[in-house]
């Protein structure tokens, strides 16, 4: 899972953009507390700048008693209910064999180490036996360190060994895991965070005093029909295939630094300079955290979602601009496509190479979008802003909630995020607004001049500009040749099907034509043949 992708968007699809209307007569956005009716246009609203927080001197972080445990018992998810909207209380029942993940994670004053434990419940959910769990180490292949030690199995010490050049780690069990059965596998580890940039866009460490946590603990991936998903992070492609998974989390960190992650926070205490918060996550595909002792929030409302946008204080006057796209997305998505289900949704300015990326539950913006004096290829900032915002939230239905191969099968998420994009601007725009996003895909495809490169290739399997241009550019022109060839109409109710009959699971290339071609009643072999498979 995890899940997530870095959308590099070209200067093409802004200057497409810019010529498409509406932004320039919007109308004013409605305060921060009130619930969305419609999706509506909108223009940048100021808000206060919010004083900054007194940082805390460094010193070494001491394990605190927190006030809400993190020991219940596996089958017990009721701290679960409140990340979860009334509607969708019962998929608390509906994965009893849904990873369960237990953490401690103390953070360091000066940001620099996490030091942590983590117990998961695994169950055997796959037709073969397993003599064997493996952890992927994401942090070693971003720039960091994580050391992994203490491992046991049903409180049994093991042996475990990186492999995939540290980037994994083999936990061999006791007695092979049967289906069905369970085991505990409890872990300590310590992680170094980087200060520059390194691998996977720049997605782990402190930069520009923000703490940016891209799987920053040991995660088990997901094993199918080709076993356990496991190997060296392709630098050109989002790492995240994971199963749905339940994550109550409690964190130690200093007191002034501002937390944002997947979930929502359940317990809060303050002690002697530093907080100890617990976040409960879940059902989601992987835990994101985040952090800055600069951050200003504003706060909204979709039915029973709270919205929260997170801005470094410099750029506090766009936090009701992005907070807006993102409320309109949320309701363009809900209305086409199902209603998000949690009960909360972050968007945060990070540092990053990448213009933005997806998590469960929380989407990462990188910082230029939100300087209102920026100007990307002489274009002001809300054009960039607004795209990056809709597409990441796109990714909410399409990678987490749906979730598939990203490293495999990167078209599934990302093809279907670009087109939910389109169809975010033709319910806040109407056509002319969207035709201009329309046509960045053919801008994008003639980066290869229009070359018949397949659409289902792994994201290593693309060479130079061919990734983003065949599976941002090509791949959504393909689902709207699928949608010509259901009929427009068909192709918006298989969407809505494909939601709810897809939600919390993981689908494939296959599972994906399968379910279309029962929809419409229609052999859509060719269409694929010529458009995804690989020849």
């Amino acid at each position: 899972m995890k899940i997530r992708t870095k959308i590099i968007f070209t200067i093409l699809i802004a200057f497409l953009m810019v010529g498409a209307g509406g932004c320039g007569d919007a109308d004013s956005a409605p305060t921060p507390t009130e619930t969305v009716s419609q999706a509506v246009q909108v223009s940048p609203t100021e808000i206060a700048t919010l004083p900054e927080n007194t940082a805390v001197p460094e010193s070494t972080p001491q394990a605190i008693e927190a006030p809400i445990g993190i020991d219940t018992p596996w089958d017990d998810r009721s701290v679960f209910r409140a990340g979860l909207i009334s509607s969708e209380q019962d998929a608390l029942d509906e994965m009893p064999g849904a990873n369960m993940y237990h953490m401690d994670i103390q953070i360091s004053d000066d940001f620099l180490q996490l030091t942590g434990w983590e117990e998961v419940h695994y169950t055997n959910q796959e037709a073969d036996s397993l003599p064997e769990i493996y952890f992927q180490l994401f942090p070693n292949a971003a720039g960091g360190q994580v050391a992994v030690s203490d491992v046991t199995v049903d409180d049994q010490e093991v042996a475990a060994a990186y492999e995939f050049e540290n980037t994994a780690l083999r936990v061999p069990l006791p007695t092979p895991l049967q289906p069905g059965a369970s085991v505990d596998i409890r872990l300590e580890f310590v992680v170094d965070v980087p200060q520059e940039m390194a691998g996977n866009y720049g997605l782990f460490g402190y930069f520009d005093e923000v703490l940016v946590l891209d799987e920053f603990y040991p995660v088990i991936p997901v094993y199918d029909d080709e076993g356990w998903n496991v190997q060296v992070p392709p630098p050109n492609a989002d790492t995240s295939y994971f199963d749905m998974s339940f994550y109550l989390v409690r964190v130690t960190a200093p007191a002034g630094l501002t937390i944002a992650a997947s979930g929502v926070e359940v317990a809060h205490q303050a002690d002697n300079g530093r907080q100890i918060v617990t976040f409960a996550a879940g059902p989601m595909r992987d835990f994101y955290l985040a952090g800055s002792e600069h951050f200003a929030v504003v706060s909204a409302t979709v039915g029973e979602t709270v919205l929260n946008s997170y801005v470094l204080q410099d750029h506090a006057q766009s936090a009701d601009t992005a907070l807006q796209f993102a409320r309109n997305a949320l309701h363009s998505f809900g209305e086409r496509f199902g209603l998000y289900p949690y009960t909360e949704f972050d968007v945060l300015s990070t540092p990053m190479l990448a213009l933005g990326i997806e998590y469960p539950g929380i989407v990462g913006i990188t910082l230029p979008a939100y300087d209102p004096a920026a100007e990307v290829a002489g274009l002001p900032f809300p054009i960039m802003l607004e795209s990056v915002v809709a597409h990441e939230v796109a990714h909410q239905w399409f990678y987490n909630i749906i979730g598939n191969d990203q490293i495999d099968e990167p078209w599934l998420d990302e093809a279907h995020a670009q087109y939910a994009t389109w169809l975010y601007y033709l319910d806040v725009y109407g056509e002319a607004g969207a035709q201009g996003y329309r046509d960045s895909w053919d801008g994008r495809w003639q980066r290869v001049e229009g070359a018949e490169i397949p659409i289902g290739l792994p994201a290593y399997e693309y060479e130079g500009v061919e990734y983003g241009a065949i599976v941002y550019g090509r791949g959504p022109i393909f689902l709207e040749a699928l949608s010509e060839e259901m009929g427009a109409a068909a192709f918006d109710a298989f969407l809505r099907d494909y939601y709810e009959a897809e939600q919390w699971g993981i689908v494939t290339t296959e599972s994906y034509r399968q379910l279309a071609e029962a929809h419409c009643g229609c052999d859509l072999s060719a269409l694929f043949e010529s458009w995804v498979y690989p020849q």
